[in-house]
């Protein structure tokens, strides 16, 4: 075993504290472990980990009902559960506290953000915190505004440690060193000891970095005078500025005042390295670690950043490295436009005003809970798995014996993969359990950019992706309409040409701003949209067109170069440990919604309620995305793989993104869940043995005919899972809950879901069809299984031939098999209703499960299942004759053919893996092509005749 590179840290002198303070932790025994394999000498907390912690687990139910039959208030309730949580982790630190005579083993306990500009009731609620706690290893955290420095003077006079908080300015951090000097000073003048009296100075960092390096990327981009200054400080002002106050604090804490006091036992007010998770994609995640090792300091990280440098620290002591060039840096800041004074003020106002929100929010949360447990409580996820329930108990319990919730936080890969060949894309493909956290970060640079775009005369936005990139902004483009101040949306993610010149014609070209996203930067369909929109633009503002497009890509890309070369607007840079299907909560889903007007912060929030709800240290029993995820897997083992999805309307495009995510993640190795998505909910009688139901409700919502058709699969004895949603903000937490759960069910099938075996074959038969038509300047197309021509002249003329062919194929179908529609046509209202209907008249003539894609973007969403996954299933492939086509630029075909390759690389690849498959060329008129086969079909389910 390798050796704990955070257990180096200690020898040179910096002692690392957890960033995170949680009931659950702490009863689970994972902060003990921490601590004694870790070397973990120290816990802080605020309002926000509170508030996830409080709100979105149920780590805390029953102390709040018992809080609750008391009879507590919500102020009540929250100093109970907080003062208990920090009592019992003090009393785990105690022995090292002892043991280092009180230098660490500290815990930390935030004074109300509320009274952040109010000395006097901030010092009264300090000592109140410090006699209810009673434990001398705690620490009250203090925010360094104006009005908190003569507070930690007060509060350090009388003996109290201080954690002083939302420090990012080096002027104020002299006053912060000062005021704890001061207080030191009236304890010795009133004889009181100075050994047990602590303090650290937290130094916030990667919020330095988030807010400036965007207004230093404008800069670079605007050119002009400060561009060149611009580019040496992206991304290095923070640990500038560190390095700059450590090089403060040897000089304050070295000069001859505090000298007096450290020969009377005083120690120094040590810095402390807050906000140490890395923002940036193009960044290490331990950035903030390796650049600012060295004695006398602490490091307080959050659960992803102590088990990164777990994994992968370099210990060495760098902290003063580099001051010259720092000092250097922080001077010319004026000459890129950056006053540091201005940013560090925005900053400390921002963190009040966030820790604010967290704490109203949390009273929010204690105020439902305590209504709901002096009621009946509604259970938002609920299980109804009849003789399955044991089998599903025994795989929870399995799970809790071999620690998966802590190895699935810790990134553990052998969960998924035994090969250790294997082990490291697995390992790279998680970052997606932390993103919403980071994304917290660029909340103000989300809404600056939505607002600039507004200010700039954009009037719509086109998102142009496949798969991943695309799926959760179209969620959320039918979800909601845009805000107040939002743009509509509109999501381009086929090769139809009709489709893409609808979209042409319906959106103010000049005034549209496009967003090509792709992980990548290599994906053909949003290039050859960027292509085609970029030609139009660039007709109407020449060399100017660059300012009507942004990018979403991780670094590095071709796209990136791209978009540097054509002067896009932005470039969004996402983590490149986030797969496409796992990326919702990062700038491929955020960016939109920002754009679109939505309730971003919201969004985050929610999804981080279900964080901690599926964290580490909570029972898989209690955690909702772990038992969801353990039902999936055990019910697809015991041959219940066709999890059927039944979404009330306002949402039910969240079926088209699970559609993705589980069947991308789990269709492979012969095995998988199969989303079955938008098929209308039928009798019990309709169904076999093989389906999940998930219902998934919004509050509020009429016993309609979902609802009753759900209550009868229930009664029937079928297993159905019912979420309950608060309202359409809720898919936020429906996001991160599915990625979990899929990615626990990989763990049960025993499969990896992170990655997409299938998915390239068919992009390489599109690739090599479309290298023909290059050469051969036509596509090589074989003839329809069934037809050549309309659809409609074949039945006038062989209806027996064409329905007893239709009858052969479908009398393939056998129990657990399903039938899907691949539909290459546009997507319409008038042409779904008939593919549904048609669907349905699948479903009801041969009991079997039933779904519908449109190509190609099925091809980055179930197309991974049809061929990876079991061989059940039974296709028909549809294409059409393009009414109008629109060129591809720069290639020397359209998008009616590119659609076409797509269509018939499918069809190669799925033979190749011996799949049922039979294309159906419906010919020039869509509508006349379905009915004929809705005709055709209907003789063949009577036997042909």
């Amino acid at each position: 075993m390798k050796d704990n590179p955070l257990l180096a840290l200690a020898a040179l002198g910096q002692s690392i504290w957890l960033d995170l303070l949680r009931r659950g932790i702490i009863v689970s025994g994972e902060l003990r472990q921490m601590i004694e394999e870790d070397g973990l000498r120290g816990v802080t907390s605020n309002p926000s980990i509170f508030e996830k912690a409080i709100a979105g687990s149920h780590d805390y139910d029953e102390a709040i009902h018992a809080l609750a039959l008391e009879g507590k208030s919500v102020q009540e309730m929250y100093q109970a559960l907080t003062v208990e949580d920090v009592q019992r982790a003090a009393d785990l630190f105690r022995p090292l506290y002892d043991r280092v005579d009180g230098r660490d083993g500290l815990v930390s306990l935030e004074v109300s953000p509320h009274l952040a500009y109010d000395t006097e009731a901030t010092i009264a609620e300090a000592r109140t915190l410090w006699k209810s706690v009673n434990r001398p290893n705690l620490m009250i955290k203090v925010p360094a505004t104006r009005q908190g420095i003569p507070a930690i003077r007060q509060l350090i006079s009388e003996g109290i440690t201080v954690n002083v908080t939302l420090l990012f300015g080096l002027p104020r951090y002299r006053e912060v060193a000062e005021a704890y000097i001061a207080g030191l000073e009236t304890l010795v003048a009133r004889g009181q000891p100075l050994e047990r009296v602590a303090s650290v100075a937290s130094f916030f960092l990667s919020r330095i970095d988030v807010l400036i390096d965007p207004q230093l990327r404008k800069k670079i981009q605007a050119g002009g005078r400060e561009s060149g200054a611009a580019e040496a400080p992206r991304g290095q002002v923070a640990i500038a500025s560190a390095r700059v106050a450590y090089q403060m604090y040897k000089e304050i804490f070295g000069g001859d005042r505090f000298r007096r006091l450290a020969g009377q036992g005083a120690r120094p007010q040590r810095l402390l390295w807050a906000s140490t998770s890395t923002k940036d994609p193009a960044d290490s995640d331990v950035k903030y670690v390796e650049s600012l090792i060295g004695p006398e300091t602490v490091n307080t990280m959050p659960v992803e950043t102590l088990n990164a440098y777990r994994d992968h620290g370099h210990p060495a002591p760098r902290l003063e490295e580099k001051v010259k060039e720092s000092y250097d840096l922080l001077r010319r800041l004026p000459d890129a436009g950056i006053d540091l004074g201005a940013i560090t003020q925005q900053l400390e106002d921002g963190g009040v005003q966030k820790f604010m929100k967290s704490f109203d929010t949390l009273a929010d949360a204690l105020e439902k809970k305590r209504i709901a447990a002096l009621s009946e409580p509604v259970d938002l996820q609920s299980f109804s798995l009849g003789s399955h329930a044991s089998a599903i108990q025994e795989r929870v319990a399995g799970l809790e014996r071999t620690h998966f919730t802590a190895r699935f936080w810790q990134k553990d890969p052998s969960l998924w993969e035994a090969d250790p060949a294997g082990q490291e894309g697995v390992r790279n493909a998680l970052g997606w359990l932390h993103v919403a956290e980071k994304m917290e970060e660029s909340l103000s640079d989300l809404s600056g950019f939505a607002a600039e775009a507004k200010a700039a005369g954009f009037r719509h936005v086109v998102h142009m992706g496949m798969g991943g990139s695309s799926l959760a902004p179209l969620v959320l483009e039918r979800a909601f309409q845009p805000g107040e101040n939002g743009l509509p949306l509109t999501v381009l993610d086929t090769t139809d040409p009709a489709t893409i010149l609808r979209v042409e014609r319906a959106i103010p070209l000049a005034n549209t701003l496009f967003i090509v996203a792709s992980k990548s930067g290599t994906t053909a369909e949003p290039l050859a949209f960027g292509e085609y929109f970029y030609s139009l633009v660039g007709a109407l503002k020449g060399d100017r067109a660059g300012e009507n497009f942004i990018a979403i890509t991780d670094p590095g890309t071709p796209l990136v170069r791209l978009a540097r070369e054509r002067g896009f607007r932005r470039i969004f840079l996402n983590f490149s440990d986030i797969g496409g299907r796992y990326s919702a909560l990062s700038y491929f889903g955020l960016v939109p919604a920002a754009l679109m007007g939505l309730d971003v912060p919201e969004l985050l929030a929610r999804a981080l309620r279900m964080v901690y709800a599926s964290a580490s240290g909570v029972p898989v029993r209690e955690n909702p995305g772990l038992t969801l995820g353990a039902v999936m897997g055990e019910m697809a083992r015991r041959g219940r793989d066709k999890l059927t999805f039944l979404v009330a309307k306002p949402v039910e495009t969240l079926g088209m993104w699970l559609e993705q995510l589980l069947a991308e993640s789990t269709g492979k190795e012969g095995t998988g869940i199969l989303p079955v998505a938008g098929e209308p909910v039928g009798s019990p009688s309709a169904y076999g043995e093989d389906r999940v139901f998930v219902h998934v409700r919004l509050k509020g919502e009429t016993e309609d005919a979902l609802a009753r058709g759900v209550a009868a699969l229930r009664d029937a004895g079928q297993p159905v899972v019912t979420l309950q949603m608060e309202d359409r903000l809720d898919l936020g937490q429906e996001f991160f809950r599915w990625e979990v759960a899929t990615a626990v069910a990989g763990a049960v099938l025993g499969i990896d879901p992170f990655d997409q075996p299938n998915v390239q074959e068919s992009k390489d038969n599109t690739d090599r069809l479309l290298a023909v038509v290059r050469e051969r300047g036509q596509l090589p197309e074989a003839k329809p299984s069934l037809v050549e021509g309309p659809l409609s002249l074949q039945l006038q003329g062989a209806a027996p031939t064409v329905a007893e062919t239709l009858s052969l194929f479908l009398a393939q179908a056998h129990a657990g098999d399903y039938v899907a529609l691949l539909a290459y046509l546009t997507e319409e209202p008038a042409t779904d209703r008939r593919l549904q209907a048609l669907r349905l008249r699948l479903g009801d003539g041969l009991h079997r499960a039933t779904t519908l894609g449109y190509g190609p973007r099925y091809l980055h969403s179930t197309g991974q299942f049809h061929k990876g996954g079991s061989n059940t299933g039974l296709f028909l492939l549809l294409t059409a004759d393009d009414a109008e086509d629109a060129p591809v630029p720069n290639a020397p075909y359209s998008f009616g053919v590119f659609k076409r390759a797509q269509a018939l690389g499918d069809l190669e690849a799925l033979r190749r893996h011996g799949r049922r498959v039979v294309r159906i060329h419906l010919g020039a008129d869509v509508g006349e092509g379905l009915a004929a086969l809705e005709k055709a079909v209907e003789l063949a389910l009577a036997g042909g005749k």
